[in-house]
């Protein structure tokens, strides 16, 4: 994404309709009379263009593919994709949880099951083919390099919170997990440029993760941000942003593509340097044998 499309995320715009933010997208822009067609065909119904492929797009703006194309670029975006994810987050971030299974619901007629796996592989398979490896590599060595870890996530997403502090810190890189606001608070009152601030916040953003990012953008503190919005008050104060979708099935938020990520981070993170990682993980296996963690190897069960 460009500079022109961060813009847009100005104080006071998100939460607002939908309406609002497109159409300051084109607010310092003349767009051509095809792009404004598919501006209005995407204000007009800001439901169909939240899932619409670049086709369908462009049959209801009654104009080609390859303009959809270069209306989202126009915008700063990499293409309708990207542009959509941006939709499509902003206009779920705006339903209750009763509003949003109804529109699961009103879209589907697929069993549970079926639908939260159908939802998981279209949310992996876009992933694989639009993140951008450098951004996992730039999150690794934000970890790797920082004196303190602060992983800020609340809600469901705390749990994704928790995989990263747990898999970074068995690496051998310690993170703190801050889903409390008294804790977060605490955290902050001493953090320094040496040190990283790593919010996970998705659908509806919460303001303690917008005050965290805040005051660590204050005290030179950078901001790995991992979101479902490219454009938002949180993604303002971030130095990084790896946009990961977040749709269920139903009422609730999927954690499987925020849990993809944390993982590949953690991934590259034990590749930047190994032998620390490997020195760690063999000082943890054996602070598990010592506690007597495992069963297969505990001496209670023994024959």
């Amino acid at each position: 994404m460009t500079k022109d499309a961060k813009i847009v995320a100005r104080p006071g715009l998100n939460g607002r309709p939908v309406e609002d933010w497109l159409r300051a997208l084109s607010a310092n822009k003349v767009p051509s009379k095809a792009v404004h067609h598919v501006l209005d065909a995407v204000i007009t119904n800001p439901e169909l263009a939240s899932y619409a492929s670049t086709s369908e797009m462009a049959g209801a703006s009654g104009v080609n593919v390859a303009t959809v194309t270069r209306s989202a670029q126009s915008f700063g975006f990499s293409g309708w994709p990207e542009w959509r994810q941006e939709i499509r987050a902003r206009y779920l971030g705006l339903l209750s949880a009763p509003e949003l299974a109804v529109v699961h619901e009103a879209s589907s007629t697929q069993a549970p099951f079926d639908a939260t796996i159908g939802k998981h592989i279209e949310h992996l398979t876009a992933m694989k083919r639009a993140i951008d490896r450098s951004i996992i590599l730039d999150f690794a060595k934000a970890i790797s390099s920082a004196k303190r870890r602060l992983i800020v996530a609340s809600g469901s997403f705390a749990a994704v919170g928790r995989t990263l502090a747990h898999h970074a810190g068995v690496a051998g890189y310690r993170c703190e997990v801050l889903d409390d606001a008294v804790a977060l608070t605490n955290a902050l009152a001493d953090l320094t440029d040496r040190d990283v601030l790593i919010p996970i916040t998705f659908w509806r953003l919460y303001n303690s993760s917008i005050a965290a990012a805040r005051e660590a953008k204050r005290r030179g503190a950078p901001v790995y941000l991992i979101s479902d919005q490219l454009v938002s008050p949180i993604a303002e104060l971030a130095d990084r942003i790896l946009v990961v979708p977040s749709e269920g099935a139903s009422f609730f938020p999927s954690i499987l593509p925020s849990l993809s990520i944390v993982e590949s981070v953690c991934a590259q993170l034990v590749k930047l340097d190994p032998e620390r990682s490997a020195k760690a993980i063999a000082a943890a296996e054996k602070q598990w044998q010592e506690f007597d963690l495992l069963h297969f190897n505990s001496p209670k069960f023994q024959p």
